[in-house]
């Protein structure tokens, strides 16, 4: 009779170690998204005027109407939380969600696979997954939900309940529905899990009824019937411009290539052995892999689930029998336990000196050769101090910055609003502008802005001396403000480190 002891203990060091590997992966992923802004400007001005406002307040640009966030959840929540109990609320709710993320999934995938599958697996799920575990950003939201309505799935899947479905999918949905377009991916996961119980002879109503409640619960928003037309707009708009929606074949990350091929080498490995039939929820877990393939936004919801269902599908293989015979040798199990918790001290180690429970708001001309976003710190503060009243030129990473900061004295001509409030041509006008692009000095003559924001290491910097009635009134080590000599505004020239403050 093989020992419990090292089997508890065993799991219980996986556990450890897997979970550490989690929180390094994390660890480095303190940066405050700058959607984050946009999301609570908007429920600021909730708040101000008592209404969530269809015509966009912000920009002096060419906007849609109605202009439907479909994240005002989202920065209702973090508003909340950053103006309530500032960072350390924001990070201590992210760090929370994402342990409830990783508990749950792998509650899941224990549901059908043994301890020792589920931990062979998790590497995999945690190198995939962890590009949706920036701070909190509304996509962490969709993670969370998706994986509460996986497990619903699989439940189903063996005791259809009418009730308790009903009572897990309508409060979820309607929830999501006010925090993040992807709730798209969880109605799409319950109608793929319907149309399987249909080919096996299982009961069905009961998901139809959901799936038919769901647009009542769209029509349930602030928004009313306004919020079909900007769900629409939000899935349809076209987004070949953005990084992140890029085809993952593009993406630089080499361990998630990596990663990736090895989940889709066990899902076929899975799929010769076993057969189609034997493996539940193959068509959500191959729809996500072609939608991870396509987007790498998408990436993380592939490793969700992937995690969920191909540990079920390797158990009752030659892989997980060969895992599970290793893992039932004691030598081995003990040799197992010591391994996992240097690693896990390891991995503990090295992420503590990365600050991981600090937010990190990058503001400083240093930033510029290593992060994606450097907020404008110094230039709003200057502008501020200025009392400076119009319309300034920002672009898709600082503009929501800059509407947080300065709203409603200063109007923005783009920010990370792409599909919710701007007309398509905005992002390609943004970027012919701050890449001084052919076309450039026409769409600035166009916007006839009182001054322009721009990074010191941009092209357009670069191309404005001399041009326009614009001159520098501001400088620091990152940014740089232009502006009409008629606002009289100060000359001044700055160096060394920014202050930044949250929120």
């Amino acid at each position: 009779m093989t020992d419990p002891t090292p089997r508890r203990a065993l799991a219980i060091a996986f556990a450890f170690a897997l979970g550490a590997f989690f929180f390094e992966r994390l660890s480095g992923q303190n940066f405050f998204d700058p959607d984050g802004y946009h999301q609570m400007s908007l429920y600021r001005e909730w708040l101000r005027s008592g209404s969530l406002p269809l015509r966009d307040p912000f920009a002096f640009t060419h906007t849609v109407v109605p202009a439907v966030q479909h994240e005002w959840g989202a920065g209702a929540v973090l508003y909340g939380l950053a103006t309530t109990f500032g960072a350390p609320g924001v990070m201590l709710v992210r760090w929370l969600i994402s342990a409830a993320i990783a508990l749950l999934a792998a509650s899941t995938a224990l549901r059908r696979a043994p301890a020792v599958v589920v931990a062979f697996c998790a590497p995999i799920a945690i190198l995939l997954g962890q590009v949706a575990f920036t701070t909190i950003r509304a996509g962490l939201y969709t993670m969370l939900m998706l994986t509460i309505l996986l497990a619903a799935i699989d439940r189903d899947r063996d005791q259809p309940r009418a009730r308790r479905f009903w009572l897990i999918y309508l409060p979820v949905v309607a929830i999501w529905i006010n925090l993040h377009a992807g709730w798209v991916v969880g109605v799409g996961a319950v109608a793929l899990h319907a149309i399987e119980q249909a080919l096996r002879r299982r009961p069905i109503r009961h998901l139809l009824v959901a799936l038919a409640s769901t647009p009542l619960l769209m029509a349930a928003t602030p928004y009313g019937r306004n919020y079909f037309i900007g769900w629409w707009r939000s899935i349809t708009f076209p987004r070949d411009q953005i990084g992140e929606w890029a085809p993952l074949f593009r993406s630089p990350y080499v361990l998630g290539l990596a990663a990736f091929g090895f989940a889709l080498l066990f899902v076929l490995y899975a799929l010769g052995r076993r057969g189609p039939r034997a493996l539940p929820g193959l068509p959500f877990v191959l729809v996500a892999a072609l939608a991870a393939w396509r987007h790498e936004r998408h990436v993380a919801l592939f490793a969700l689930a992937w995690f969920c269902a191909v540990p079920g599908y390797l158990a009752a293989t030659p892989l997980g029998a060969l895992l599970e015979h290793g893992a039932a040798r004691r030598r081995v199990a003990l040799s197992l336990i010591a391994a996992c918790a240097l690693t896990g001290i390891g991995l503990l180690v090295v992420a503590a000196p990365r600050h991981p429970f600090r937010l990190r708001l990058p503001a400083q001309g240093i930033d510029l050769a290593t992060e994606a976003v450097v907020y404008p710190a110094g230039a709003v503060e200057y502008l501020r101090a200025a009392r400076f009243r119009g319309r300034l030129v920002t672009s898709f990473v600082n503009g929501g910055f800059v509407i947080w900061k300065l709203y409603p004295a200063v109007r923005v001509s783009f920010d990370g609003r792409y599909e919710v409030a701007y007309a398509p041509e905005v992002l390609g006008e943004d970027r012919t502008l701050h890449g001084a692009r052919d076309g450039w000095v026409g769409i600035l003559a166009r916007y006839a802005p009182d001054a322009v924001l721009v990074e010191r290491d941009e092209p357009l910097a670069a191309a404005l001396p001399g041009r326009f009635d614009l001159a520098r009134v501001y400088r620091d080590d990152a940014y740089e403000v232009w502006a009409r000599p008629a606002l009289n505004l100060p000359i001044t020239t700055r160096s060394g480190v920014i202050a930044t403050s949250f929120p």
